[in-house]
């Protein structure tokens, strides 16, 4: 039983996002309740910014001076922020795992998105005493990579729009030369 717990909740994640990143466009979810190792309740939540101010800044300047920006992961255990090993924590590897590609993220690694990812649970399965990462259990992998998916199929939506949007302008300026 998650009684004990209350989630952050979708709205109080997009707001503050929004106030943080200020994302051009912001996905996120909030999972049912699952159980790992047959009896421990969990639940996961996701939110992903796209654009914007998303993303960390990485102190170099594009081609047209905009600030180049990388992936930027919050992970977050019971309300509690992970800030150490994030290399070998479940919630990184989950991000790792989902081929950002299918929506519209080329290049997941230098994209200007950030991700937060929150996993509550009455027995988060840290991966030693220190509790700074999470142990990669099968269904606690598979809650966080379906979370991941559903925000990537909000984000692909949105970038699509947005390139047929740009193709639409391209095709009527060339119209407008010719005229």
């Amino acid at each position: 039983s998650l009684d004990g717990l209350s989630p952050i909740g979708e709205d109080r994640i997009a707001k503050s996002l929004k106030e943080i990143v200020e994302p051009e466009f912001l996905s996120v979810v909030e999972r049912k309740p699952a159980v790992y190792q047959g009896g421990f309740g969990f639940q996961v939540e996701a939110g992903v910014g796209f654009g914007g101010k998303a993303g960390r800044d990485v102190g170099a300047t594009n081609e047209d001076g905009i600030a180049e920006r990388k992936t930027e992961i919050m992970r977050f255990a019971n309300k509690v922020p992970l800030l150490f090993d994030g290399g070998g924590c479940a919630l990184s590897k989950a991000v790792q795992s989902v081929d950002w590609k299918r929506y519209g993220i080329k290049d997941a690694d230098n994209a200007p998105i950030t991700i937060f990812i929150h996993l509550m649970s009455v027995h988060v399965p840290y991966t030693g005493a220190g509790k700074q990462a999470v142990a990669d259990e099968p269904e606690v992998m598979e809650e966080l990579r379906l979370a991941l998916m559903e925000t990537g199929r909000k984000i692909y939506r949105y970038v699509a729009m947005k390139r047929r949007e740009e193709e639409k302008q391209q095709k009527r300026k060339l119209f407008m030369k010719y005229a």
